[in-house]
């Protein structure tokens, strides 16, 4: 008895899933008021990140060394210059993953990767981590993507740090202040 009218009660849902996507080439885009109209070659360049002159400390810290609470540490390894961003699809997700190491004179030998981050397809928010020489530690970065002028701008709030240099972020911390930062892209 309840066969037939399940296709018609399915119906309904069907069609609105038709209209809230759309396919434009290789993207597809989500009409619901969420989509940014970000691709990826939107990304694509040579990015300029800018960090605010700044001296936080660290706090709340967790992982390996919580007595790094309390420590001061600075942006004075900043604007930074990164050639040739690799911009790749995440797996599992609508964003877009960012990889790239310093192309500047203030580029770390001991660095492979020092702009890791992605950016959101659908909303243009971003997440990026960007190596300070100096204090041997990432910045953790949050902010917008403005298509029309390839920035992404925001605040850094929290710091991560290999503290037994092994090669893997083992301890977090809050930064007393926000620093404000701006990623441009040529």
């Amino acid at each position: 008895m309840w066969t037939r009218p399940l296709p018609y009660a399915i119906l309904p849902f069907i069609a609105a899933l038709a209209v809230s996507c759309n396919d434009s080439g290789n993207t597809t885009i989500i009409n619901q008021g969420l989509d940014c109209q970000l691709v990826r070659a939107n990304l694509l360049g040579d990015w300029v990140v800018n960090l605010a002159t700044a001296t936080p400390s660290l706090q709340v810290c967790t992982g390996l060394d919580p007595g790094l609470n309390g420590s001061v540490v600075g942006t004075n390894n900043f604007p930074a210059t990164y050639s040739n961003v690799g911009v790749f699809g995440s797996d599992g997700s609508t964003s877009f993953k960012i990889l790239a190491d310093r192309s500047d004179a203030g580029a770390d030998s001991s660095q492979t990767v020092e702009l890791t981050g992605s950016v959101q397809a659908d909303s243009c928010l971003g997440i990026v981590r960007v190596w300070d020489k100096t204090d041997a530690l990432y910045f953790q970065c949050i902010g917008a993507f403005t298509i029309s002028n390839k920035t992404l701008s925001g605040a850094c709030d929290s710091a991560e740090i290999d503290t037994d240099l092994d090669g893997q972020l083992d301890t977090s911390c809050s930064l007393s202040n926000g620093v404000t930062f701006d990623a441009g892209i040529k």
